[in-house]
């Protein structure tokens, strides 16, 4: 039994956010869930998450949707979008943590209760949960794949060597080694 623990933060993100951004990112290609609090997956692999009702995080969780989601990205660091549309710099300390004990590190960590949240997750579509754990506060996705459920964690990177240090150290507690 064990929670496994990777660090996954060089993986392409964007964010944006405004009243004009939902159509400025469909212009641009990207879909987005229609609900707040909201992920989904697409076949290219860029996750899609709406936090709350008008502000986006984006994600290449595959190398395919990095072709994508570039031109946005590139967009956004150089102002080139329409009025309405706002920056949001991601600069998260991302992990993901999966395996059999993973909920018993979150009920030695987070603010809520996660299982509900993996029951309602598919692989390409779920709610997000803004909550906290030890301390930090972190967004966080669940997507169950055939070795079970994977959660994905973004959180604030000046957190990073504590927010690590401290889960490394409860998963290994479980038997989990680290990715």
């Amino acid at each position: 039994m064990s929670a496994v623990l990777a660090n996954v933060s060089s993986r392409l993100r964007v964010g944006c956010k405004g009243p004009a951004a939902e159509r400025w990112l469909s212009e641009q290609g990207i879909a987005v869930p229609s609900g707040a609090n909201r992920f989904s997956l697409d076949a290219r692999g860029l996750l899609s998450a709406r936090l709350a009702t008008s502000e986006f995080l984006f994600e290449a969780m595959l190398a395919e949707a990095t072709s994508t989601l570039a031109p946005a990205k590139r967009a956004l660091e150089l102002a080139e979008m329409p009025p309405g549309v706002y920056p949001v710099l991601r600069q998260d300390f991302v992990i993901e943590l999966r395996g059999p004990e993973v909920h018993d590190l979150f009920a030695q960590t987070c603010a809520v209760d996660l299982m509900p949240l993996e029951r309602e997750s598919t692989a390409a579509a779920g709610p997000v949960v803004l909550t906290s754990m030890i301390g930090v506060g972190v967004v966080i996705a669940c997507r169950p794949d055939a070795d079970g459920a994977r959660f994905t964690i973004w959180s604030d990177p000046s957190y990073s060597h504590y927010f690590w240090t401290q889960l490394a150290a409860i998963a290994t507690e479980l038997g989990g080694p680290l990715a």
